[in-house]
């Protein structure tokens, strides 16, 4: 069996150089992570120094090369909901990102199903899983490659991949999220109120209150303070808080779950869950 191209450097590296492992390394790993109404999106890559190179593209990087915008392992893209990429549809998952920079003319950008690779690893073209073009831009230098959101707003954002004066962007768009409505039986067993006297999950402090479930055109919707709650089902009688402006949903919170607790079409208290564990729960107290 061909050894595979990073083994045989590792061999090189330990037979000839033990000492380089206390060392620098030349391209330190770098991770970029980025919310977006309720999608996590997530880029971790290599960051190669340009050090005074004004060859990076066409030179370092050859034309028509396919390249991983980063070093050493490759560069990978994750999200844990379904985004459209410059228009283009990527279901959630990790993918290796790739470019192909060209002298004239775009460049192409492509992810690939297989992210578990190394930057001269065999290329496993059909495990390609979307390819489009994308417009090289230039401007101000930036001495090591640096993968960062240029721009935000509720539902879309601008990711930018920046080595030297160059700089690739990519048009992130986000699902708008979905409010059902629920069988009338189904979201009668629900409706109640419900006090919790437990401890915030994220200060460790007091935390009373009494959430309200009620019914409003179909879907349900909860009362915590003053404050008017979308509750999206996520679950078997468990729900996400969404969050409302002017009425529309724009924004959901998965962190944090309701869970109503139901016997024989009855609620007779409910959960709340951080990151699915139970850190509350709620006695039933009208409704």
């Amino acid at each position: 069996m061909k050894p595979r191209p990073f083994l045989t450097a590792l061999a090189a590296l330990l037979l000839f150089a033990p000492s380089a492992l206390a060392q620098p390394r030349g391209s330190e790993r770098g991770t970029m992570t980025q919310i977006v109404n309720g999608t996590t999106i997530t880029v971790a890559f290599g960051r190669p120094v340009a050090r005074g190179r004004d060859n990076l593209f066409g030179g370092i990087v050859h034309w028509g090369e396919t390249w991983t915008p980063g070093a050493n392992w490759a560069t990978t893209l994750e999200v844990d909901r379904p985004i459209l990429l410059d228009g283009n549809r990527v279901e959630p998952g990790m993918y290796s990102v790739w470019l192909q920079p060209h002298e004239q003319g775009s460049w192409t950008f492509m992810l690939n199903r297989e992210w578990r690779l190394y930057q001269d690893s065999p290329f496993p073209a059909a495990e390609v899983v979307l390819a489009f073009p994308v417009a090289p831009n230039q401007g101000a230098h930036m001495e090591a490659l640096n993968w960062y959101v240029h721009a935000i707003d509720s539902r879309t954002a601008t990711l930018r991949v920046h080595w030297g004066p160059t700089f690739v962007e990519l048009g992130i768009e986000t699902e708008q999220y979905t409010w059902d409505p629920l069988a009338p039986a189904e979201r009668a067993s629900y409706v109640g109120s419900y006090a919790f006297d437990t401890n915030d999950p994220t200060t460790g402090g007091p935390m009373r209150i009494t959430i309200g479930v009620l019914e409003e055109n179909g879907r349900l919707v909860g009362r915590w303070g003053q404050g008017t709650i979308a509750l999206l089902p996520v679950g078997p009688a468990e729900f996400m808080i969404g969050f409302l402006r002017n009425g529309d949903l724009f924004d959901a919170a998965d962190e944090m779950t309701l869970c109503v607790l139901v016997e024989d079409g009855v609620s007779t208290g409910a959960e709340l869950l951080w990151e699915d564990q139970v850190f509350g729960m709620g006695e039933k107290v009208g409704g």
